[in-house]
């Protein structure tokens, strides 16, 4: 549940922002004259801050989607921005969103990242040259059938092109829940709008850019902090996190300290990618602990809060997360299995080679209210779960 509403919460505050913005878009008029020389040029601001901390945090595709809806500003401030124009444009902004979401990082000023930028530049330099020596064959080109929508003439064939777009981000945000796509998202419907829709005055067009582009730079620092806070591995909260939030909760809580059995053993067996994709699809099993909040702690050590939570009710939540584990498995790749990755990928989906495997947890429980520092007395437990056996949960007040 918590993964499906993810998505919502990514959403919601930028959903906020920009109806407020719409609401307050009549109130421009009130704003003072003096103002209105600096506010058009307010993105190419907003986009040089964007484009300047990007180059310090190497997120390129926020640098991509900035450079689209600078893109789409500059194409509504010039005078051949009819509909038909517009139509084209939002076929190409609706494109270039999507190619953005399957781009891989490759640094912003990389080769990859130059050349991306490049093409980026390139439409449109193409659109204007057509304009300006094809202009009448180049116009029939594009007079696609139409729809009337609130008064708006709107392509059928562009429509077509972003409501393809936006369904697949929107499906790749809830399958994902990465934080690029729901701000790829927002950009799409945000600058789609502004094409379709464009607003009546210069100075609306500028701030709705300019809040387009706040945006972009409000997800870049919202990741800055996620790599601060977020295990990159298991997509848990770490110890920064973990610390924090305990500073929080006071003497109100219960934590639990768990740990994969014999880690060690199964690294040197089977490999460290291997070791890797079980860190993760255990981290995905404790992720789901009714009333607390995962952790990673450290290597193959997690942790788990419970606020407001005895131990008794705790220590049954992570018996449930315990059985799951246990009966969780995974197919690993075969050791006969050729080098080749061509020939590789080949025998994928056929059925063969890979062994099964499973890992068990081993736990431990202490409350906030003992004298010792509460992971401590947890990770005390955790070792009594080891030494009777492993997989499974014990209390202090177990003997």
């Amino acid at each position: 549940m918590s993964d499906f509403l993810r998505p919502i919460k990514l959403l919601l505050l930028p959903v906020l922002l920009i109806t407020a913005a719409i609401y307050a878009l009549p109130f421009t008029a009130l704003i003072p004259q003096q103002w209105s020389f600096f506010i058009p040029w307010l993105p190419l601001a907003i986009s040089g801050l964007l484009f300047l901390v990007v180059g310090f945090f190497n997120f390129s595709r926020i640098l991509f989607a900035g450079l689209i809806s600078l893109s789409v500003w500059t194409f509504l401030k010039l005078d051949f921005a009819n509909s038909d124009y517009r139509q084209l444009a939002l076929v190409l902004m609706s494109v270039n969103m999507l190619l953005i979401a399957f781009y891989k990082e490759r640094g912003t000023y990389s080769i990859t990242g130059l050349f991306r930028i490049a093409f980026i530049f390139c439409q449109p330099g193409l659109l204007v040259l057509l304009y300006v020596f094809k202009a009448d064959e180049f116009h029939q080109l594009i007079s696609w059938p139409k729809l009337l929508i609130e008064g708006h003439n709107v392509s059928i064939p562009a429509l077509a092109v972003f409501g393809g777009c936006f369904l697949y981000l929107l499906v790749k945000l809830f399958v994902q829940n990465l934080l690029i796509d729901a701000y790829l998202l927002i950009s799409l419907v945000f600058s789609g709008w502004l094409l379709l829709m464009p607003p009546v005055t210069e100075v609306q067009l500028s701030l709705l850019v300019s809040l387009n582009q706040l945006l972009l730079l409000m997800a870049l620092f919202k990741r800055s902090l996620s790599m601060a806070y977020i295990d990159e591995l298991t997509g848990l909260p770490g110890r920064r996190a973990l610390n924090e939030r305990m500073v929080k909760l006071g003497k109100n809580y219960t934590a639990a300290m768990l740990d994969i059995d014999f880690f060690k053993k199964f690294n040197d067996t089977y490999g460290h990618d291997v070791g890797d994709q079980v860190l993760r699809m255990v981290a995905q099993k404790i992720r789901q602990v009714k009333g607390g909040t995962a952790y990673r702690y450290g290597g193959e050590e997690f942790c788990i809060l419970f606020p407001s939570t005895d131990i008794e009710m705790a220590a049954a939540s992570l018996e449930a997360v315990r059985e799951s584990v246990e009966q969780a498995s995974m197919k690993v790749r075969s050791k006969k299995r050729t080098k080749n990755n061509k020939k590789g990928r080949g025998l994928r989906g056929t059925g063969g080679g890979g062994e099964l495997v499973s890992v068990t947890i081993s736990g431990g429980l202490a409350t906030a209210r003992t004298k010792t520092n509460p992971l401590k007395a947890a990770d005390v437990a955790l070792y009594k779960a080891k030494d009777q056996g492993r997989n499974r949960i014990c209390m202090p007040s177990v003997s």
